[in-house]
């Protein structure tokens, strides 16, 4: 009996998250008329929101846009952080171990006190308003988890395969790249799986540092695409919103495991 009363409170908090994100999609199917009935039944075969979205709205050249910008700053993340993490799970000396003290200290300062001191950084190098640099901050702001999780998991290898490939005569970069870079896979997959979404929907750091570009991500595509006027067409903004969403809903669907698995084996690790 207390399983079955468990399970249906669960099914209730699910249908409770779920609910927004429902009347959410089915507004995509309203026309302007309806759009604030609640209780307006959707025809589902009016598509003419996403037609007009597809038309007016630069969605496809922002797609790729955010698609580029999280492949590049993932990539960038995982080598670095990879090679800084076994650094300092390996390295015996006081001043490179106590490395890993300075980035979990990273951890905890709001990225809020940093904003002016990046933007003055952009505005120096000529870098403002670009991709690179975009690419660059986010590199800066997940390379302290990443790194703290690499070495976690590097103390778990086993240092006696090191030592065989050096009496093979492999060097510490062959080390590396052959033996510890292709062990710590899980740890990589853990990075991806549960930092990607933050890249994917950031809109306050396009909005500072990439405010100008011909091209945007995509939270700044529907910013832009509502206007700033009070007469808003909410149906293909709503259609907007769900097409920006719908590739981490497929993501998620695809690597919900490896998410649950990354976030207990960053919890157990870290």
């Amino acid at each position: 009996m207390g399983m079955r009363i468990a399970q249906a409170a669960v099914m209730l908090l699910a249908l409770l998250f779920l609910a927004p994100f429902l009347l959410f999609f089915l507004n995509t199917f309203k026309d302007k008329d309806h759009i604030y009935d609640t209780f307006h039944m959707p025809n589902l075969l009016y598509w003419d929101n996403y037609s007009r979205m597809f038309a007016t709205s630069d969605f496809i050249p922002s797609l790729g846009y955010t698609i580029l910008i999280c492949l590049f700053t993932l990539l960038i993340i995982v080598l670095f952080s990879s090679m800084a993490g076994y650094i300092i799970s390996r390295t015996r000396n006081r001043w490179i171990s106590s490395l890993y003290l300075l980035f979990a200290a990273g951890q905890i300062v709001p990225i809020q006190t940093s904003m002016l001191p990046i933007y003055k950084i952009g505005v120096a190098t000529g870098m403002i308003n670009t991709a690179p640099f975009l690419i660059l901050v986010y590199v800066a702001g997940g390379c302290a988890f990443a790194t703290l999780l690499f070495a976690a998991f590097t103390r778990t290898i086993p240092e006696a395969l090191e030592e065989a490939a050096a009496i093979d005569g492999c060097s510490r970069a062959g080390i590396f790249a052959r033996i510890i870079l292709p062990l710590l896979r899980p740890a990589a997959a853990t990075i991806v799986v549960t930092t990607i979404y933050w890249y994917w929907n950031d809109f306050t750091g396009p909005l500072i540092y990439l405010n100008s570009g011909e091209v945007s991500p995509l939270m700044m595509t529907v910013y832009k695409f509502m206007g700033t006027n009070n007469t808003v067409d909410w149906g293909p903004v709503y259609a907007l919103c769900f097409m920006s969403a719908l590739p981490m809903i497929v993501f998620f669907l695809l690597t919900q495991n490896r998410l649950l698995k990354g976030l207990v084996v960053a919890s157990v690790k870290g």
